[in-house]
């Protein structure tokens, strides 16, 4: 049976759960009251981070180096998704400044899988 949470571990939750959409926008350079933000959160974020589960990156629980490179590479796949989504698949592809982001963190002791 899934473990219910707490009503403090649930506002924790939330709490972080913005915490990292206002850093994703403010990476982004995009406002709250952008129209996207919602798809941003609904669609762009789980994307990213499905891409690089896919990847074999884990995110780092703990702050550091690694947590600090797996940011950028989530926020950069974020911001690429955002503004290609009017795009066809075909432009959907990796961007060529993720990729040795992506190859450091499987390498790194915190991101082997």
């Amino acid at each position: 049976m899934a473990e219910q949470l707490t009503a403090a571990e649930a506002a924790q939750a939330k709490a972080a759960e913005a915490a990292a959409l206002q850093a994703c926008l403010d990476y982004m350079r995009v406002d709250r009251d952008d129209a996207n933000v919602d798809r941003i959160k609904r669609e762009f974020m789980p994307a990213a981070k499905a891409y690089l589960s896919g990847a074999g990156i884990r995110e780092p629980a703990e702050p550091g180096p690694d947590r600090e490179l797996y940011n950028l590479v989530f926020h950069s796949l974020v911001l690429h998704y955002y503004e290609h989504r009017d795009a066809d698949r075909a432009e959907l592809a990796c961007p060529a400044n993720v990729r040795p982001i992506i190859n450091q963190l499987k390498h790194s002791s915190e991101g082997c899988i």
